[in-house]
Order: C-alpha cells, then structure tokens, then sequence
C-alpha cells in the first residue's frame, strides 16, 4: 500500500476506534518489559527485594498474581507474547526461526506493528524482541555494546570472545559509575527523549522499552550492590532437582559461562556463593527498578499519566539456585511464573489470583485501545478481569519446553496443580510418553516432591493428563471462545550462516 495511503487509512481508523481517556485524550501505552525478573518483588510478598518504583506502579494498577509465559526461554516467549500466539503456532525455540521470520509475521504483526498499522507513533527501545526489527515509526532503539563491563581488567579478557563474556569474566561486577554508562541506562534515556517527541506528535503513543537486566551478568552501578549491604539474602529452599523427577527437567546451567564456583546438576554452590551472585542478582532488580521509576516520573513530568497504559511485565522468570539450577528453560512455576501488572487510567489498587497467559497481553491491549482483536491471536483478552478482578477465569494455563533430541516437556499449571508430561516426538507429532510430574501447590507449593508416580493421586494424573490434552481452547472461562486457525509450525530452522533476526528491516514513517 502506498505509505501516504496507508497513513490517511490509519488516521481513519484512529479516530473511530482509539478509546479515550476520561480527559478525552486517547490513550497511549507504555510497554516496559524485563528480562530473567522472578516474582521476587516487593508488590509480590518479597522481604527482600528493594523495588519501591514498581511496587507504586501496582498500586496504581491490576497485580496478576497468577501470570504465566508460554515457554521459560527469551526467543520463544517473546516471540509468543508479542504476536499472542502460542509456541506451537510461532514455531520458536531459541532463536527466532526460518519459518517465523518470513512466514510466520508476513500475516500476523507483532504488538507494536498492530499499533503502527492503526495510526499510533509506535517504537520500541532496548530488548523486546529477540532480535529483528519491526515496522515503526521511527526505527528500533539499540544501545551503545560497552561489552557488559567497566573494569578494564574485565573488559580485556571479555574482549577475547564475541558476547564479551567467557569463563574468565566474572558472573557479576558493580562499579562507581552512572547508570547512564550501562545499556539499560541508555535505553531509559532514549525512551524519555521519544516520550518528549511522541508528545507532540497528532497521534497517541506505542513505546516498547526493554530492559536487559537482570539477565546475566549482573552487573549495575555500585550503589545498587551497596543497597544491600548486610541484608540477608539467604538461599533457595530448595536447592536439588525434586524428588522423583526425571533428570532432563533441568538441563540449563547459566553459571559454567563465567569465572568461578558454578552449578551443573550433580554439583551444588556453597551457601556462602549462592549469597553472593542472590546479591547481585537483586542489585540489578533494583537498579531495572530505578528506570521504571524515571519513566514514570517523565509520564508525570509530562501530564501524561491519565491517558497512558502502563504494562509491566517479564518474558520468563528464573531459577536462582531453585530445583538446583541457575537459569530457566524449566516447566516449573520459577521459570514459567512471571510478574504482569497494567496499569490502566481510571482503575487500578487490585489484585487477581486468576490464572493468565502472557498470550492475554496482546488482545487486552488491543481492546483498551478501542481495537478489534485481531483473528489470528491465541489469548483472551483480560479487560474483564479488571472490571472484576475476582471473577472466575481460566481453568489452567499453558506452557511447555522441548530438550532437544526429539523430547518435549508439556505443562499445565491449574488452582492447585502443576502437571507435566514429557514426550518422545518425531518430528512435531508426539510419538512415546516418557515421563511425568505432579506437584500439589496446597502441599508443596516450591515443588519438592513428583507424586505423579504414586497410586493415591493416579486420578489426578489422569484427569490432568486428560485437560493437557483437550488444550488451551478447552481451559477458557466460560462464554469465551477463540476461533485462531494458526497451522502448526514446522520444526525450527536456524540458518547457521546468519541469524534470522537480521533478515528484516524495519520501515520508518515521518
């Protein structure tokens, strides 16, 4: 279409469907998301985390207390929770593949191409997706690579490998420095200075801002590390694999990349180790806290907060030492539960337990904006949750994580189940079941023990087993349907010459 056709298209639509804002202002929406976050936070119950920026932004909002991503690694859920389709449907592992790339996305934009194709100034800033660019106003923000380090001691044995990091760097390190020195502070910066200029732009705003920490290695300005000066951060409470699970639930060990006393699975860190990196590991929390509370200050400074969506929200959570890893790519809750709060102009100070999927992003954000949900999209928008927090919701969420060599793990998380199947696949088709877990949240809500195997919970297993099959369409609340026709995906292709995310260029409009 004709770029100048296409913008007086999108004008159109802007002005009969945008909602608007009780100052008849239509509503922009601020997309703030973060990589490797935990629910360790202090709106989630934390004693420990310093997060006071986000915790005022789910006071102001609808804390999901219940969220969870489609699959535990960066590539998939990203690609999953910004089209709303589920895995199986994007066909992504790690990284973006063949098949997503240019089949997949050629028929179903991503979140911040919805919003650029209906008349918004749309950018995204730092990481949001894994990789390619998308159609936008003004072209993606990437910071400035300062190979993750300040300590040019660091920085000359980093350079030494491609990612700036190897086994002689460390997992952590945290310098008299501004935060404007760090990626993350430099995202901050540039999102601020494209609020000021959407400002005065006819048109509300789309801005994806997208945080690298605290995705290892943890590294910030000292003055975070130095907040938790003599706080005890303790360690996991359950630091093994649980009893009775399958040895290929964890096979992610995130720690052997750098210097030092690292984990594998018949390897534990000593107490003292796994202080040090939980440290680190906060310290970054809050330093990603910091950037939330200089946007949302900019959004006051600028008399945008009450005709701005706000979205807080993580692509997975991660195993700080938990079931005996230190990383993610598990189907346990660790992984696949993440913080989400929205905060939307005019509600706000609640919580739901309902059970939601990161899928639910797209559509919800879709409708606030006075959007109709595009027919392609896998979740349920979750508008009717922030009407009434407490009504009855989904029956169980969705997620999975396959481990190579033809093995996949299914996960269903319900009320108060967690059950996993692992199968043997030829090709997409499951062929053999090899395993299963069960975990009893009432019980043993940090998943300690399958029972799966046991004789007085075989009924369980069995109707779990058979809701995991019906599926997610199958788990909606009640009067909901989805009519997506998504094929199944082919399995994932990555060339090995060239990564997939550079394939595409992203298209600027004035």
């Amino acid at each position: 279409m004709n770029p100048l056709v296409k913008y007086l298209f999108s004008s159109l639509l802007l002005l009969s469907a945008t909602a608007y804002s009780e100052s008849g202002e239509p509503l922009n929406v601020l997309f703030i998301g973060v990589d490797d976050l935990r629910v360790e936070l202090g709106c989630y119950g934390d004693a420990i985390a310093k997060t006071p920026n986000i915790d005022k932004l789910a006071e102001d909002g609808l804390l999901f207390e219940r969220a969870y991503v489609q699959q535990a690694v960066c590539a998939a859920s990203r690609a999953s929770l910004l089209t709303g389709c589920r895995p199986d449907s994007t066909g992504v592992d790690y990284p973006y593949s063949e098949y997503f790339m240019h089949e997949f996305r050629k028929a179903r934009p991503s979140i911040s191409e919805f919003f650029f194709n209906n008349g918004y100034f749309s950018r995204t800033l730092g990481k949001i997706h894994h990789g390619p660019e998308d159609d936008m106003t003004e072209l993606h923000y990437t910071p400035t690579w300062n190979v993750h380090y300040l300590d040019p001691h660091n920085i000359a044995l980093g350079k030494k490998y491609k990612r700036g990091t190897s086994k002689e760097t460390p997992a952590f390190e945290f310098v008299d420095a501004s935060e404007l020195a760090y990626k993350d502070g430099m995202t901050t910066a540039e999102a601020i200075d494209t609020m000021r200029r959407a400002q005065q732009k006819d048109a509300p705003f789309f801005l994806g801002v997208g945080y690298y920490k605290p995705h290892l290695p943890w590294v910030a300005p000292k003055e975070y590390w130095d907040l938790y000066e003599g706080v005890d951060v303790g360690i996991s409470p359950v630091p093994s694999l649980p009893d009775g699970a399958p040895d290929y639930a964890t096979t992610h060990y995130a720690l052997p990349k750098y210097y030092g006393e690292s984990d594998s699975r018949s390897r534990r860190l000593s107490d003292d180790r796994a202080r040090e990196l939980r440290r680190a590991y906060f310290a970054c929390v809050s330093f990603i806290d910091a950037q939330v509370g200089h946007l949302m200050d900019e959004l006051d400074r600028l008399d945008l907060r009450d005709n701005t969506i706000v979205v807080f929200w993580s692509d997975h959570g991660w195993h700080l030492g938990d079931q005996g890893a230190w990383g993610k790519t598990t189907n346990y809750e660790w992984a696949t539960r993440a913080p989400l709060i929205l905060s939307v102009p005019g509600s706000g100070g609640a919580r739901t337990s309902a059970l939601v999927e990161y899928v639910d992003l797209y559509p919800t954000l879709a409708e606030l904006a006075g959007f109709e949900v595009p027919d392609f999209i896998e979740g349920t928008s979750l508008v009717p949750l922030l009407e009434s927090p407490d009504r009855d919701w989904k029956s169980a969420a969705f997620s999975q994580f396959p481990r190579g060599k033809g093995k996949e793990g299914y996960a269903i998380r319900t009320d108060r189940y967690r059950y996993v199947e692992w199968w043997e696949k030829d090709g997409t088709e499951k062929k053999a079941l090899l395993s299963r877990e069960l975990y009893d949240h009432e019980s043993d809500p940090l998943e300690t023990v399958n029972i799966a195997e046991t004789a007085a919970h075989s009924e369980t297993v069995e109707m779990l087993s058979r809701q995991l099959v019906a599926g997610w369409r199958s788990a909606l609340p009640s009067g909901f349907n989805n009519e997506s026709s998504n094929p199944l995906a082919p399995l994932p292709v990555v060339k090995p010459e060239k990564n997939p995310a550079s394939t595409r260029k992203s298209k600027k409009r004035k």
